[in-house]
């Protein structure tokens, strides 16, 4: 058995086959990049990854995948426990805030549970909100 901390069935979709469409992303957006040596590296989409996409999405797709929401990543946005379960952004617990109580990263705000399972979907859910791009630290 692995060391690795599993998530529950619930929290495991395939990502394989998922298609980014040029409506998906912004500049500052994280990816996982599959590089020709077989190594998955999250990447920071540029303009030239959004060129890529806009003149190849089938190329853009096959070398990107989705990176899923974590404790880990989540705290490396910016995220910080305020309650034993609760995340909110840099310790703010206000209008927008992560649950992991089911084992899942889970994404609220003003209490309704959203449909948001990846990192560039939160980057993004937040860009609008703010005006700010949530990066890994």
């Amino acid at each position: 058995m692995s060391n690795e901390k599993q998530n529950p069935a619930s929290c495991q979709t395939a990502v394989s086959g998922s298609a980014f469409s040029i409506h998906d992303l912004k500049c500052g957006n994280i990816l996982n990049y599959d590089t020709a040596e077989g190594e998955i590296l999250p990447t920071v989409i540029d303009w030239q990854g959004l060129k890529w996409l806009a003149e190849d999405p089938k190329g853009f797709n096959l070398a990107h995948s989705p990176i899923r929401l974590d404790e880990d990543n989540v705290k490396k946005l910016g995220f910080e426990f305020f309650h034993k379960h609760n995340l909110g952004y840099k310790g703010e617990s206000e209008d927008l805030f992560l649950s992991d109580w089911t084992g899942c990263i889970e994404v609220f705000y003003l209490g309704t549970p959203l449909d948001i399972q990846f990192v560039h979907e939160l980057q993004n859910f937040y860009y609008c909100l703010t005006g700010v791009m949530l990066s890994l630290s």
